[in-house]
């Protein structure tokens, strides 16, 4: 059986990283936007440029999650974001997290929170924090992987139905 990989990103890799992104977003999260239409954080977020823009800064990385050559999901990962009561030299941030729809459940999420936190650890950080939807099904899988809610907030994105835009940062510390 093939092993999960998570596969270092360059920008050579914009173009997977793209393609995997407008699959996995749509699958989750079409039904938290008005007319089932995430266009705007897909356009936002997932696009050439974006990507293209993040590349520019190295404290962020990406890894692709592959099993046998194909792709599965994403990780982006800031080596440095300062959040309160934390300094950001002890601190690294989950951004993002996503997989397939036709690979949740059999544990690839649980190996990309412990891939993050072993890629913490060798940085010297002492705090993975996130933030996450108070209505994902992936808060319980968050908490059951020991992160803690330190706060509450509301995004302001255009066209997210309201019902959704409560979000929780999470912290675990390692």
């Amino acid at each position: 059986m093939q092993e999960v990989v998570f596969k270092e990103c360059s920008t050579k890799d914009i173009r997977e990283l793209s393609k995997i992104s407008q699959q996995f977003y749509p699958e989750h999260y079409a039904h938290i936007w008005e007319n089932n239409d995430p266009s705007y954080y897909v356009n936002l977020s997932f696009n050439q440029k974006a990507f293209e823009e993040d590349f520019k800064t190295d404290t962020i990385v990406y890894f692709l999650i592959q099993k046998a050559n194909t792709s599965l999901g994403l990780l982006k990962i800031k080596k440095q974001e300062a959040i309160k009561g934390f300094d950001a030299s002890i601190t690294l941030q989950l951004e993002k997290i996503y997989l397939l729809k036709s690979v949740t459940g059999l544990g690839i999420g649980k190996k990309g929170i412990e891939f993050v936190k072993n890629y913490a650890i060798n940085l010297g950080k002492k705090i993975v924090w996130l933030d996450v939807m108070s209505t994902s099904p992936a808060l319980s899988f968050y908490k059951n992987m020991g992160f803690d809610t330190v706060s509450f907030y509301d995004l302001e994105y255009p066209g997210l139905k309201d019902e959704h835009r409560e979000m929780q940062r999470m912290v675990l510390s390692l």
